[in-house]
């Protein structure tokens, strides 16, 4: 064989490699679908499609850990808690858990909204042993419609990783949204409070990162592949933490459960943090009581919260790390001049293109059970 062949050979095999590998990657950074099956037997689609956008609550680490009761004949459901989905290490006391259930509580009412159902929450005997947290009842209204509006606020809101934009929140933008809710306090990031609570998240997210409990917690919610993302349905994938294309294929290739309670993922989370809290407008501070009845109440004012800062272009992203450390959490409150203990800590600020959820979402065959109280 001529060594001008040989040559040719060597190219196109070297040319076929490189195109292989491109199209690898094009597949695995490509933008996942996630096709959440909203199907029940003896539900309406309407009422799959309230459930399926309630589901968009934010929650921590997307555990989802909640389950429903549903009676089709009583129009109710009742919420439970899902044990199975504590986060035993960063939560030991169930706080960002019952957080995260009143989340879905006004989630569940603001989607029973957006379908023209008015509804009714009672909660249940929060101090006994039960995983039951609360009672909905919902009734069809008289001449409703779908309001569209409120389905691209719910798919809208998600928690963006991204560096925003440094401008300071604007005033006008501020008071619409605090009118609404008491016990919200805004620090802009040129104040001294933004840059205790800058510093405060750095040192905090350091000294978790260090506790190997902590870190094998959070691999166990970390999603490293399409196809496991695709198979559980909860998790943090690549596009929730604002990894797309060549970036999101590229660390999907190089980081698997194995590797993710490193010291270097650890330290690729503190720096990512470090990004995070240099490049924003600002931190909000949502405060409140410390029963669990207070921790519902504070979910759902945080994600009505966040529906308003959807609709006026408000990018948020909870920061809660100091709060989970025994130091920061009894002396936040002084230094900060807050009538009542924090509770919640979220980024915030401008950016360019909003972006949307990565609807990450569980079937709900797997979470709800349907009963017929008539039989």
């Amino acid at each position: 064989m001529s060594k001008k062949r040989m040559m040719l050979i060597v190219v196109t095999i070297m040319i076929t490699a490189i195109l292989g590998g491109v199209i690898t990657l094009f597949i695995i950074g490509r933008k996942i679908e996630i096709n959440t099956n909203i199907k029940l037997d003896g539900v309406s689609e309407e009422i799959g499609s309230v459930l399926y956008y309630a589901s968009f609550a934010a929650n921590s680490h997307n555990t989802q850990p909640w389950k429903i009761k549903l009676d089709v004949q009583k129009q109710e459901l009742i919420i439970y808690m899902d044990k199975e989905r504590m986060l035993k290490t960063v939560d030991p006391k169930n706080r960002e858990m019952y957080i995260s259930l009143g989340c879905y509580i006004e989630s569940l009412t603001f989607a029973f909204d957006t379908y023209g159902f008015d509804t009714m929450v009672k909660y249940s005997n929060l101090m006994g042993t039960s995983n039951e947290i609360a009672t909905i009842s919902y009734s069809k209204r008289k001449n409703s419609y779908i309001k569209e509006k409120q389905i691209k606020t719910i798919i809208r809101r998600h928690t963006d990783k991204r560096g925003y934009r440094l401008d300071s929140l604007d005033k006008n933008d501020i008071s619409k949204i605090l009118a609404n809710f008491d016990n919200i306090y805004y620090f802009e990031n040129d104040s001294k409070e933004f840059t205790y609570l800058k510093n405060g998240t750095l040192e905090s997210i350091s000294k978790q990162s260090s506790d190997i409990a902590y870190r094998d917690e959070l691999n166990l919610w970390m999603r490293f592949s399409n196809e496991e993302v695709k198979q559980k349905k909860d998790g943090i994938s690549a596009e929730m933490i604002e990894l797309n294309g060549i970036i999101k294929a590229l660390y999907y290739l190089t980081t698997n459960h194995r590797n993710a309670s490193s010291d270097t993922f650890a330290k690729q989370g503190i720096d990512t943090t470090k990004k995070q809290v240099e490049n924003c407008g600002g931190f909000f501070v949502i405060t409140g009581g410390d029963t669990t009845f207070d921790w519902l109440e504070i979910g759902r004012k945080t994600q009505a919260f966040w529906y308003l800062c959807v609709e006026n272009n408000i990018a948020i992203q909870p920061l809660s790390a100091m709060l989970e450390i025994e130091f920061y959490k009894n002396e936040i409150n002084n230094y900060l001049k807050l009538k009542e203990n924090a509770q919640m800590i979220l980024r915030a600020g401008y950016v360019d293109d909003y972006g949307e959820n990565a609807k990450v979402r569980r079937d709900l065959y797997e979470y709800v059970t349907v009963i017929n109280s008539d039989n």
